[in-house]
């Protein structure tokens, strides 16, 4: 079975928020790449959606799941055949990846 990918807006604006700081500080080439990695780690989930490993601070809000590649965990839910990706959050930064309210 292939599931459907959806990507929620503050994912959206996470990926991009990763390609214009990398391509204002380092080049727009690194920047593509990152996103790349970032984007070849959520094709996993076309196909294996169970891959990621389930995040237990958001159980009281639903199941999330999470996948790492480079310093990233990307967030992810699965509702029916759809997964939604919720947040790419860098694993050097403190606080949380996901806001629950």
């Amino acid at each position: 079975m292939v599931y459907k990918v959806h990507w929620l807006r503050r994912a959206s604006n996470e990926l991009d928020s990763i390609y214009r700081y990398y391509s204002d500080h380092a080049s727009p080439r690194i920047g593509t790449r990152r996103v790349g990695k970032i984007l070849d780690a959520v094709e996993l989930l076309y196909t294996m959606p169970q891959i990621g490993r389930p995040d237990g601070d958001f159980r009281n809000v639903r199941e999330y799941r999470y996948i790492v590649t480079l310093s990233y965990r990307i967030y992810y839910f699965i509702e029916n055949n759809d997964i939604f990706i919720a947040s790419i959050w860098d694993c050097r930064q403190g606080g949380k990846a996901i806001d629950t309210k």
